[in-house]
């Protein structure tokens, strides 16, 4: 049986990765396919950091601040931290099942 406070971290988890997909589909890979990147852009999530340091150069190339390169990398590593404690939490659930 699943704790509450499983289901809320996984709920969680699952809003904030579907906004940070939104963000990063329509902020990120609209500007870099605006200057010539191709197809895979968006869709693979170990190359997101990457995106995201293109995005930034480009930030800086057109004069913008960086603030919503930041809010993206926070959200990011957000997601990676999230992901690591709702996985540990299933973890010693799993291991240590409440009597």
């Amino acid at each position: 049986m699943y704790s509450h406070e499983l289901i809320g971290l996984s709920l969680l988890l699952a809003v904030t990765v579907a906004i940070q997909l939104g963000l990063h589909w329509f902020q990120v890979c609209r500007a870099l396919y605006k200057h010539g990147a191709r197809f895979p852009t968006g869709l693979l999530f170990w190359r997101w950091f990457k995106e995201l340091r293109h995005y930034r150069d480009l930030l800086a190339a057109r004069g913008d601040g960086p603030s919503s390169y930041h809010v993206l990398f926070i959200l990011a590593w957000f997601n990676l931290l999230l992901a690591f404690v709702v996985a540990v939490v299933a973890l010693w659930q799993q291991t240590h099942p409440l009597r």
